[in-house]
């Protein structure tokens, strides 16, 4: 009894050689798990970008001091994303924005302390 199937990579129509045969050949399955893992790792790409620039503003503005505060402008002006961060943490009742070991807290109206967490 031979059964057809729908290749995912080609869209073509093809008869099965098992059952839980999915594509027609193993080249077609290689291409298929090949483009699904480089639209993941493109769209992982822009956060880490993102996300990387953050920590070397952060790095840059902090430099050998242990905190220091800067204001939203300045932080904009040097490029520093605000929507991004890689966790948050609640230390003695104030949350800190994370990007990797540096944290960022508002302390007051358009001003920001940053901090090395780790």
């Amino acid at each position: 009894m031979e059964d057809n199937a729908i290749d995912p990579w080609t869209n073509i129509e093809f008869s099965k050689n098992r059952s839980n045969q999915k594509f027609e050949c193993k080249e077609n399955q290689i291409r298929y798990n090949n483009e699904k893992a480089k639209q993941k790792r493109n769209a992982m790409a822009t956060i880490n970008k993102t996300l990387n620039n953050n920590r070397n503003v952060l790095q840059s503005i902090l430099g050998d001091r242990q905190s220091v505060q800067r204001s939203r402008d300045f932080l904009l002006g040097a490029g520093y994303h605000f929507g991004i961060s890689t966790h948050s943490l609640k230390i003695k009742g104030i949350l800190w924005n994370c990007v990797y070991e540096y944290g960022i807290t508002k302390i007051a109206d358009q001003q920001f302390k940053i901090s090395k967490t780790a």
